[in-house]
């Protein structure tokens, strides 16, 4: 088991609930649409997918550190990847920085284990 003590875990860990919860602000905007009970209902589970992976994710990386730093890297550039043509550039760093920084966190913790 992996200790508690562990700082870069626990900020790894710490950031990624906050990410998560930030990524639910952006969950929010279906309820701003005039559209039925159902389609709100189906845009909100899809709007949760991202949150819901996030929060897997941090549970991952909870087990382990190198296996989460792995994932939040890919996730971070899979983002970059798909949506490259379609926003600005800061869209990117707002959304794929805090998870590069996660990758980065979870990449000290598994290197203050060993």
């Amino acid at each position: 088991m992996i200790s508690s003590k562990n700082k870069w875990l626990q900020a790894a860990i710490s950031i990624g609930i906050l990410y998560a919860l930030a990524l639910l602000v952006f969950a929010a905007d279906v309820f701003s649409k005039e559209q039925s009970i159902s389609q709100t209902v189906s845009d909100l589970f899809l709007h949760l997918i991202p949150t819901a992976l996030v929060l897997l994710f941090v549970v991952v990386g909870y087990k382990k550190p190198l296996i989460g730093a792995i994932i939040f890297a890919i996730y971070a550039v899979a983002y970059i990847i798909t949506g490259w043509s379609n926003m600005h550039w800061s869209a990117h760093v707002l959304i794929a920085g805090p998870l590069l920084a996660i990758s980065f966190l979870y990449v000290m913790a598994y290197k203050s284990i060993k």
